[in-house]
């Protein structure tokens, strides 16, 4: 079966990252898959995609002379658009499947409409409705679902979201967790290794958490985007209520993701420093260990306003740390509630810096609240269980497509 996979970006993030996973695992397993990959907007990723297979990426050009846009309009150039280079991959390796991994790729799916013969194409759905507002527009979205022989939601929350805000019926939509790379055991081929930051001690962004740890300064942390949705500009305002609540005791409390040049993340260290909480505070950059520092934190912190099943939350699980959030957020609300972790009232920070000082002066509880998100993450969202799933969705959607003529 020839699949093409579609992703919107190569960022070290979520949905990019479960489709690098799901790929790795086909490979592994010899799963009948002759892939190749569309990045449609370049980033660190895309060389772990060329390892597995052949891939195209858009980066914008910062000039194109005036013959070269016109030869890709015409199709004998390179593409002048995402869309264009999708179109072109499409052509090229004629797929029985186009497996697009994010719902918010509608914009870029215009040049598929018009064949009759068009492969196959399943959406993998890991947005809600305020992402894809941001990310898309109603338009798109109905045209994507409508290309969509097949659709898989992450979460019931999504699926029912689709249902009432898109008109979608709810039996073409499948629910399939989002996983993590780890076999039910916590290991195996796939599993990403335990990561030790002593190679990046050296690193001076790292050297106040390792200093933390050693002093047994409790840390708690968060890994995300430095976005709004992400919960980032609420960041500086917990670390306050936190050193109130926390009473002196020391603390540390760390932004994974918070890239330096970013407007938000400049404003939120001049937020840290005008409240005098810069010691208190550690924002630190995108880094390919980052799942390393994940494993550092006594507590995994999740902020976001929306977030439908965030993938760092299963990974702070697999390292048996719980993870503190919002009621109302997402799907990770009712992964904490089986005794998984705690989710406090929506965007009540007081609450939230509460939980944190209850769990810092309670490791009991702490440490059964993190085994237990462990054992059930791996139960429910080991990439063994949920990527055979994936595989028979596309399997189907393929079967059921009309035969080209």
């Amino acid at each position: 079966m020839r699949v093409l996979f579609v992703s919107h970006m190569a960022t070290r993030s979520g949905a990019p990252l479960l489709l690098l996973w799901l790929l790795r695992w086909l490979m592994e397993h010899e799963c009948g898959i002759d892939p190749a990959v569309v990045l449609l907007s370049d980033g660190p990723l895309r060389p772990e995609f060329e390892a597995l297979a052949p891939t195209v990426a858009w980066s914008q050009p910062l000039f194109q002379p005036l013959l070269e846009r016109l030869a890709a309009r015409l199709g004998r150039g390179q593409a002048s658009s995402p869309a264009g280079l999708l179109e072109a991959a499409v052509k090229r390796h004629r797929p029985d499947l186009i497996y697009l991994n994010t719902l918010v790729l509608g914009q870029h799916l215009r040049g598929l409409n018009a064949d009759p013969a068009r492969p196959a194409c399943l959406s993998h759905a890991h947005e809600l409705e305020t992402t894809l507002a941001t990310m898309s527009t109603a338009e798109a979205v109905s045209r994507q679902l409508a290309l969509s022989s097949a659709v898989v939601a992450c979460a019931e929350g999504v699926r029912k979201s689709l249902h009432h805000q898109h008109g979608l019926p709810l039996d073409r939509c499948s629910v399939i967790p989002e996983f993590v790379p780890f076999s039910a055991q916590g290991h195996g081929p796939t599993a990403e290794p335990l990561v030790s930051l002593d190679g990046d001690a050296r690193d001076p962004c790292l050297e106040r958490l390792e200093i933390a740890l050693e002093n047994g300064t409790f840390v708690f942390g968060f890994a995300g985007q430095a976005i709004a949705r992400k919960g980032f500009d609420l960041f500086p305002q917990l670390v306050r209520e936190c050193e109130r609540v926390f009473a002196g005791t020391p603390f540390l409390a760390v932004w994974l993701g918070a890239s330096p040049a970013q407007e938000e993340v400049i404003v939120a260290r001049r937020d840290l420093r005008l409240l005098q909480l810069e010691h208190r505070a550690l924002l630190l950059p995108p880094m390919p260990t980052g799942i390393g520092v994940i494993r550092r934190y006594a507590v995994h912190g999740l902020l976001s306003r929306e977030d439908p099943y965030p993938v760092v939350a299963l990974e702070a699980a697999v390292a048996a740390v719980p993870t503190v959030c919002f009621r109302d957020g997402g799907g990770i609300a009712d992964f904490v509630a089986d005794d998984c972790g705690v989710a406090v009232d929506y965007l009540d920070l007081e609450a939230f810096a509460t939980a944190l000082h209850r769990l810092s002066e309670d490791p009991v509880t702490r440490r059964r609240l993190g085994l237990h998100s462990r054992a059930k993450v791996l139960q429910e969202s080991s990439i063994d269980g949920v990527a055979p799933q994936l595989l028979a969705c596309m399997e189907r959607a393929v079967a059921a497509r009309p035969r080209r003529g």
